[in-house]
């Protein structure tokens, strides 16, 4: 059973909001869009493991992907969530090539590729932080003490794996994605008793949805930029033109010359993605360039958004995140 289906990942959408609003001479402007083309391949690679997952795991488990989680001070960014009455269990994907080397001794990871040698964040260590949250989760919010267990899958048929001072308990929790189903009889036959009521799945459904945020803040702060570093406006959809002119209920670029209806969509989203996740006719009149409050107030009555208060209090803010 899907509990939340994969989209296009958060951070992915956030890393492109952030390329359209940066100038053009900023310097992290190579390294957000290195990490934007790093996420975008591992988001295609993705679509095959999820197939799997869900053949050899649906019928047992309600399947999270993509769960985005923050405890106020750090964030949490989980590949694939899944519980059921006997287990939560949290599988990490890892789209590398080359030889990827899981050193427990230093409690770090890298990869040879060539003679080149590039280290990142330890999976191990990022997925026992996961672990360690969502049982913070459960106990917070008065769940039974279900068991938390992971599997850490690389989902690159070239890799090779080295492991050094892996214990064996760590070590089999590590694979290749054509071995996986290999590991589900292990997930069947450690966990009998049903710790988790149907009634206790259904709550714990709607928590980890409601606690899904988008992770604006953190790639904010990661790359230490100033939300006033950024360019507002409305950018053409034809040229990219930024920013575009509101003209007898339309906008229009004065560079291409064309006209849309439209535009603002995709400024909105920009907002929702960098800035803050609800938006008044103020703040919306001021970010797209607006001159009249009417205007401003028309369009975003005009858009699918959803809206609580009153006059000056009234803020719109999406559904869901895409939007």
């Amino acid at each position: 059973m899907i509990g939340k289906l994969r989209s296009i990942p958060l951070k992915i959408l956030i890393l492109r909001a952030l390329l359209r609003r940066l100038p053009k001479n900023h310097p992290k402007r190579l390294q957000i869009n290195e990490e934007r083309s790093r996420r975008e391949a591992g988001y295609q690679s993705e679509e095959y493991l999820d197939s799997l997952i869900e053949q050899l795991l649906g019928s047992k488990f309600i399947i999270f992907h993509d769960l985005n989680f923050s405890d106020g001070k750090s964030t949490y960014q989980i590949d694939n969530l899944l519980i059921s009455p006997k287990l939560a269990l949290i599988i990490e994907v890892k789209n590398m090539t080359g030889e990827l080397t899981f050193d427990s001794i230093n409690d770090q990871f890298y990869q040879r590729v060539g003679d080149k040698i590039k280290g990142y964040p330890d999976p191990v260590t990022q997925v026992q932080r996961h672990q360690s949250y969502i049982n913070k989760l459960l106990a917070e919010n008065n769940f039974p003490p279900v068991l938390v267990d992971y599997f850490i899958v690389i989902n690159n048929s070239n890799a090779v794996l080295v492991f050094k001072g892996t214990s064996p308990e760590v070590r089999k929790r590590i694979c290749k994605s054509h071995s996986f189903h290999k590991k589900v009889p292990l997930i069947e036959n450690a966990h009998i008793e049903n710790i988790l009521t149907n009634k206790d799945l259904r709550k714990l459904s709607k928590l980890l949805l409601k606690k899904n945020i988008p992770p604006t803040n953190y790639i904010l702060e990661k790359y230490e930029i100033k939300v006033y570093d950024l360019l507002t406006g409305v950018h053409c959809p034809f040229c990219w033109y930024l920013p575009i002119i509101r003209s007898k209920k339309q906008w229009f670029c004065p560079s291409c010359k064309e006209y849309s209806y439209d535009a603002h969509i995709l400024a909105l989203m920009d907002y929702f993605l960098l800035f803050n996740m609800k938006i008044t006719n103020q703040q919306f009149r001021i970010f797209a360039h607006i001159s009249s409050p009417d205007t401003s107030g028309r369009i975003l009555r005009s858009t699918n958004l959803k809206s609580t208060g009153t006059n000056k209090g009234r803020f719109y803010y999406p559904e869901i995140i895409p939007w």
